[in-house]
């Protein structure tokens, strides 16, 4: 079929071209055919609007094809009606996601210089605040107020797309990038003020990402990634805005391919392990139990340190895997030491989540009678921002493993909220001085200001106080000053396998003689 001129075909079975057509020699059997074809405005050929009968008859006159193009011109304009409808964002009556992509692709093919601008008009988090204060439709409209001044500031014929929930694109021909950050810079002017929806005052947190969409950067299937990953880096830049980074991406695929693989690392057998580091007090210089550190060799990547992956695997559900993993093994060392005549309280950290799970305790409760290791040989550690996160919940954790024996200690103190009101309600045995504090005692002032004070308000709190991270003597001496109960550190042992501890406290047998 040719352009847009019909098809007639009097008789299939006479049609040399038809005649071994399996829709005319089976069923429905077709012997006449007449048929008008559906193209779209850019060439596409979508199909036909066709008449057929099983009978030959002769073809039809002027006035029946014209109405049969009539007929099929309405086809068309349905069809297109729907695509651009399925094209449009019902919220903003912006062009939406699927056609922005389209677009890109289009556009990629006809320049070098073609670049997505991506506005990120909001983080999550927030959006996430908003609609549990002011309902999901007040948050809709803050988007159709956001779509407002951004279409006003744009230049006339500048397309606007909702590119996601909280994202807006724009597509600029720009050979030397000028134009994209002036654009950019002019589009966060326009939302730095805030945006009033319903009469409420609402600031954007906006960031641009700037992506060239040229060959060997960017395709039709990576480039909204890439642009994302250009909006999130400016948002930690003093201007908000910055041009996609090669850099970036490859930070993006490792976390990617960390994240892949903490799976396939839990189920074998060679690939975690725990190394442990002493703690001594400060009072007698004798051995109070260790930390448990979870250590990492990835078989592509090499050893992974634990401020990488923890950290992402917090952000899924693997991290109670992993917390039990840690948790198994770290009661299996304990009974092992046991067996060898070294009695050790043993530390490992726990995340939020897993002291608002509802059955971690329990699982803790069956790893110990299954390893025959008492509650008083564990100590668990979480930091101070889980105190925030559900307090009730968190507290009455806690008390269930105070009355099954188990010790808690709050962690990293000093580094998230501090809110000493939240402690006097915690159940908590020790709290550890974070190495920042540490680290800044002989050049800081305010460093040994603070963390002298938390040392002689946690003991009025009846927590004692350990501190990580100590490397000096000098550093040593001062905390030992002030009271401080325990040390952790370099200055006393780095972490190290559960066979060479064993072997470093044979060689030193004061610090665990009785």
């Amino acid at each position: 079929m040719q352009c847009c001129m019909p098809l007639q075909v009097a008789d299939a079975l006479k049609d040399p071209r038809f005649e071994n057509n399996p829709l005319v020699t089976g069923d429905p059997r077709i012997r006449f055919y007449a048929g008008m074809p559906l193209i779209t405005e850019d060439g596409t050929g979508l199909g036909s609007l066709c008449v057929i009968d099983t009978k030959p008859r002769p073809e039809l006159s002027a006035s029946q094809l014209s109405i049969l193009k009539h007929l099929a011109d309405l086809v068309m304009a349905r069809i297109m009606s729907l695509r651009e409808r399925s094209f449009i964002d019902a919220t903003t009556g912006l062009l939406n996601s699927e056609r922005l992509a389209n677009d890109v692709f289009l556009m990629q093919e006809r320049t070098d210089y073609a670049n997505v601008i991506l506005v990120d008009v909001f983080v999550l988090s927030y959006v996430k605040d908003v609609v549990k204060a002011l309902g999901f439709s007040f948050f809709n409209q803050l988007m159709v107020e956001t779509t407002r001044r951004l279409q006003g500031f744009l230049p006339s014929g500048t397309h606007l797309y909702k590119a996601s929930q909280t994202r807006f694109a724009v597509m600029i021909e720009d050979a030397d990038g000028d134009l994209c950050e002036s654009l950019s810079t002019g589009l966060l002017e326009a939302l730095r003020d805030p945006i009033l929806c319903d009469g409420i005052p609402i600031q954007t947190q906006a960031a641009v990402g700037l992506l060239p969409l040229h060959p060997g950067v960017a395709d039709h299937s990576n480039w909204l990634r890439l642009a994302i990953s250009a909006s999130d880096y400016a948002r930690s830049l003093s201007d908000n805005w910055a041009w996609f980074r090669l850099e970036l991406d490859r930070a993006h695929q490792r976390s990617f391919a960390l994240l892949g693989g903490i799976a396939s690392a839990l189920a074998a057998d060679d690939q975690f392990r725990l190394e442990y580091q002493p703690k001594l007090s400060m009072v007698d210089g004798r051995l109070t139990g260790v930390e448990a550190l979870l250590r990492w060799t990835h078989p592509e990547l090499g050893r992974v340190g634990p401020a990488e992956f923890i950290p992402l695997a917090e952000k899924t559900a693997l991290v109670h895997s992993l917390s039990l993993w840690v948790m198994e093994e770290a009661l299996r060392q304990i009974s092992d030491w046991r067996s060898q005549g070294l009695e050790l309280t043993v530390s490992i950290n726990i995340s939020a989540g897993d002291l608002e799970s509802p059955v971690f305790v329990e699982r803790l409760q069956q790893a110990m009678q299954r390893l025959d290791v008492a509650p008083q040989w564990l100590e668990l550690e979480f930091t101070e921002s889980v105190l925030i996160r559900n307090p009730g919940v968190v507290n009455k954790q806690l008390m269930r493993l105070r009355d099954i024996g188990v010790k808690v200690a709050i962690d990293d103190f000093g580094t998230g909220y501090s809110n000493w009101s939240y402690l006097r309600q915690i159940d908590a045995s020790g709290l550890k001085l974070d190495k920042s504090f540490v680290d800044g005692l002989q050049a800081n002032t305010a460093d040994r200001h603070m963390a002298q004070t938390i040392i002689e308000l946690a003991h009025k709190l009846g927590f004692r106080v350990i501190a990580e991270g100590v490397e000096t003597q000098e550093d040593y001496d001062l905390l030992a000053s002030w009271g401080c109960d325990e040390v952790q550190g370099y200055l006393i042992a780095k972490p190290m396998p559960p066979e060479s501890l064993f072997n470093w406290l044979a060689q030193r047998p004061e610090l665990t003689a009785n």
